[in-house]
């Protein structure tokens, strides 16, 4: 039962109103990528009442990750993101329906965001980007880009008929959080801009947004700048054709930006794997996840490897798991 007391402080705001909280508890939104803009938002929305909360990433917390990931405490290091995140957040808001999916979003495995109203994108890599833009173009779906660096915070509202991603951005950036660093209150100031533009579009709908803005923030300048985005007259993706920045991932290793971390996929059976590690070390597992060694075991066949080259990450691979 929904205690009415809950959210007397947000329904009292002229913009959302009682009938404005009904629509946010009515809500499914998904969250692409549970690191620091997407621990923030999604602690945001399950405070604020969002009825369904899938939240999708394909990592594991790390110690570097506690500088700015709010969801997270030390003794969730080494754990799957999206198997931690759904703990803290039911203990935050038991009324919200939690939906984790530790998996590598690709084009073979995201017919389930059709059931969303609204993405928010709080991914690290562009690959991922242009898949969520492609989806979401294709679906008729809004979605909310964001992305922080250094002190800089970028936010857009991506909707049907506006101009996508792929207008403004067509290749990946040099620099990654690994290599440039973040502010960790640029996340927040990033996430909670991305968040109200979520309330925003599932309070008022899609046209209470501006469509064509870009906002940057800079908390150590202390700025905002909004910038006009334009529809690219030659857009692939707003012209309906396959994206060619947008392929399905053929590269048996795939490397982090976090750097010193593979990811590699097999086919063999996460029980099988289980029981042959058992014999020879000590494993930890939390249903999700199967950790051994410097391996990490998902259970839709991704593996994690630490090691400081991919040539290493090969070793361990092959030592441990098999070709």
């Amino acid at each position: 039962m929904i205690d009415s007391a809950r959210y007397s402080r947000q329904e009292i705001i002229a913009e959302i109103g009682k009938e404005g909280q009904k629509k946010i508890q009515k809500s499914h939104v998904a969250i692409i990528g549970i690191g620091a803009l997407g621990s923030v938002a999604a602690e945001l929305l399950a405070r604020a009442g969002v009825g369904t909360l899938t939240i999708v990433d394909r990592d594991i917390v790390e110690l570097s990750n506690l500088q700015r990931q709010t969801l997270f405490t030390e003794k969730d290091v080494g754990r799957s993101k999206t198997v931690a995140a759904a703990q803290r957040l039911n203990e935050i808001n038991q009324e919200v329906v939690i939906i984790p999916k530790a998996i590598h979003l690709a084009a073979h495995n995201c017919d389930f965001l059709s059931a969303v109203d609204l993405i928010l994108d709080c991914t690290d890599n562009l690959q991922t980007r242009f898949l969520i833009n492609h989806y979401c173009r294709n679906q008729s779906k809004p979605w909310i880009y964001a992305a922080a660096i250094r002190t800089e915070g970028y936010i857009m509202p991506i909707v049907p008929g506006g101009p996508c991603l792929r207008c403004f951005i067509s290749t990946a950036p040099t620099e990654t959080c690994a290599t440039a660093g973040v502010l960790n209150t640029i996340i927040s100031s990033t996430a909670s801009h991305q968040t109200t533009l979520a309330l925003k579009i599932i309070v008022q709908g899609r046209k209470a947004v501006a469509e064509n803005e870009l906002i940057k923030i800079d908390v150590w300048e202390n700025t905002i700048r909004k910038m006009v985005i334009s529809k690219k007259k030659n857009c692939p993706v707003c012209l309906g054709k396959d994206d060619p920045l947008l392929q399905e991932e053929q590269t048996k290793i795939i490397p982090f930006c976090s750097g010193k971390k593979y990811q590699m996929t097999t086919k063999k059976d996460f029980a099988v794997l289980k029981k042959f590690w058992e014999k020879t070390g000590e494993i930890l597992c939390d249903g999700e996840t199967l950790s051994f060694k410097n391996i990490l075991l998902f259970r839709d066949g991704r593996v994690l490897i630490k090691a400081n080259s991919e040539e290493e990450a090969m070793v361990i691979y092959n030592q441990w798991i098999g070709s």
